[in-house]
């Protein structure tokens, strides 16, 4: 376990799960989600890139802070997760992510817009958190812009800003993801 104190051990801990290939346990400070199950695929110098697991099925990828990160676990249960989904496939069936270069949010953001059009971008703090789900349009100055997908299913027309600032948590490839953004209609056919 890296220690919360040591941001070098969790820089440490999270880049040889990648070269070992290992889920971990992600333990974080922001509030939405204090805890990450996953595989680490990528690491920068403020962001890491991780391949999502949820109830022993792997679902999309999530790029995070690493200031938000307050430990990492890898214990016998994380070991557990990998045989169960080595056993059944669920690794070999996932194609890799296409790159997500993780020099900054920027740089995330518009890979993910190039590649995987939609996302859901998470501005967590203790008070609440904000979920913005939806078709990324780019980033312009300090701000991602996206065309929010209501619960409806009705994409907005305008531009949802997002300040770059503010984001702890991009999420991609995930099937309610897909599914919301596959068949959301324009606010105008609604």
């Amino acid at each position: 376990m890296a220690d919360q104190h040591d941001p070098q051990a969790i820089a440490d801990a999270l880049q040889g799960a990648i070269d070992r290939g290992e889920n971990v346990q992600v333990l974080r400070s922001a509030g939405a989600h204090p805890t990450w199950n996953g595989f680490p695929l990528a690491l920068g110098d403020e962001l890491v890139l991780m391949r999502s697991l949820h109830e022993f099925a792997v679902n999309g990828f999530a790029v995070m802070r690493l200031r938000d990160i307050t430990a990492v676990l890898t214990t016998d249960a994380e070991r557990f997760f990998e045989r169960v989904l080595r056993a059944e496939g669920s690794l070999d069936q996932t194609p890799p992510p296409r790159p997500v270069p993780l020099r900054s949010w920027r740089a995330a953001l518009e890979a993910v817009r190039a590649h995987y059009r939609h996302a859901i971008i998470e501005c967590e703090r203790p008070e609440g958190s904000d979920f913005f789900l939806g078709e990324l349009a780019g980033v312009e100055g300090d701000e991602a812009t996206l065309h929010y997908i209501q619960v409806n299913g009705t994409r907005e027309g305008a531009l949802t800003r997002v300040p770059l600032d503010d984001i702890t948590l991009l999420r991609f490839d995930e099937r309610y993801v897909n599914l919301f953004g596959r068949y959301a209609i324009a606010d105008d056919q609604h």
